[in-house]
């Protein structure tokens, strides 16, 4: 996948930049132009299948909003929610396909933060990953069985086939996670990295941009 190649930490703030900006932006117009980036970036590292797969599992939670709006407010707020919600997921899947969690985790500890929150951090940005392919391992067994867990609303009162057996390997995932903690001595002090990252002026340079364009849409928009 070509990317490139800035510090995690870069990536970072360049994501919390554009969530912000995209957060209080209030017109339509601005949300487009904020999705615009991230439509570019997801085609030019050749990632359109599993974004694909990433918009059908947050259709139903925008779907679901847009359809509360436009009872309760009115359609212009409804459109707002349903693209806020598309960008914000936008900038969560651009992140962690750019940003590997064992990098983001040793760039952050390199600047001193506690080795627990950035474990922390990073087991939560590992597991989005194993999340998803255990989702689709347990719609496919369900279908087998003749359970029809498609995408949509005719298929919600079938959800908790996909949801009980997808808590109940998380707390088994969970407890086998503490126990290799625990048999690596995870509270042991004296830690070293084996990766020493740099912040270039390329780094720089992004995130600059970055900050000049979510003003630009800011200010305009």
């Amino acid at each position: 996948m070509p990317t490139l190649q800035l510090d995690p930490r870069a990536n970072m703030v360049i994501a919390l930049i554009w969530t912000v900006a995209m957060t209080m932006v209030e017109s339509i117009a601005a949300l487009i132009l904020g999705l615009i980036p991230i439509i570019v970036i997801v085609y030019w590292s050749r990632q359109q299948q599993a974004f694909g797969r990433w918009l059908r599992l947050i259709a139903v939670i925008i779907a679901g909003w847009v359809m509360i709006a436009i009872l309760t407010l009115d359609w212009q707020t409804a459109v707002q929610i349903g693209l806020r919600i598309l960008v914000l997921a936008g900038i969560f899947f651009v992140f962690l396909r750019t940003t590997s969690p064992e990098d983001l985790g040793g760039a952050l500890q390199q600047m001193g933060v506690p080795f627990s929150i950035t474990f922390l951090l990073t087991a939560s940005l590992q597991y989005v990953g194993v999340m998803e392919h255990r989702i689709r391992q347990i719609i496919d067994a369900q279908r087998a069985r003749g359970i029809p867990l498609e995408p949509g609303w005719r298929a919600l009162r079938f959800y908790p086939a996909l949801l009980i057996p997808l808590l109940a390997q998380s707390f088994i995932a969970a407890e086998h996670l503490a126990a290799a903690m625990e048999a690596r001595g995870f509270s042991r002090l004296g830690r070293t990295q084996l990766v020493v990252y740099h912040w270039r002026y390329l780094d720089t340079i992004a995130v600059g941009v970055t900050l000049l364009a979510a003003l630009l849409i800011w200010s305009q928009c």
